[in-house]
């Protein structure tokens, strides 16, 4: 038989995901779990996000038993990209933002061109990895 899960192996559990996600690359993380009267178990990850229009971006995570919503919760942290991966998709979509705009505004295929063929060079790399191991 198992050792039921306490509310101080919660609160220890919970107290090291900050850190967790930290070093994933978020900003300011935060994690909370709640009981409700009447509803399910609920967890909530939260982190800065200056890409939203309210500044933050969350992650709400329901279960059965405090086991279950401490599983999801690591799952869900150990699954996030690296800060390396990250910062390439944010500055990715940054490029393609700027070349569609580009594009939209009737910018002369000159300027346009090269950021095309930066883009796709980028993008060849990120699909074979063509890194140099360190």
């Amino acid at each position: 038989m198992t050792k039921p899960t306490t509310i101080e192996d919660v609160q220890a559990r919970i107290n090291t995901m900050p850190a967790a996600m930290n070093a994933k690359g978020l900003r300011n993380p935060d994690a909370k779990f709640s009981i409700s009267a009447n509803a399910e178990l609920a967890a909530h990850l939260g982190w800065d996000d200056k890409k939203t229009a309210y500044g933050s971006k969350y992650e709400w995570i329901k279960g059965k038993t405090p086991s279950e919503i401490l599983r999801k919760m690591d799952a869900f942290i150990a699954a996030l990209p690296s800060p390396d991966e990250t910062r390439m998709k944010e500055f990715m979509t940054a490029l393609s933002d700027v070349i569609e705009l580009g594009r939209q505004n009737g910018i002369e295929v000159d300027f346009v061109n090269p950021l095309v063929d930066t883009m796709r060079r980028l993008s060849e790399n990120i699909l074979t990895d063509q890194r140099e191991a360190a």
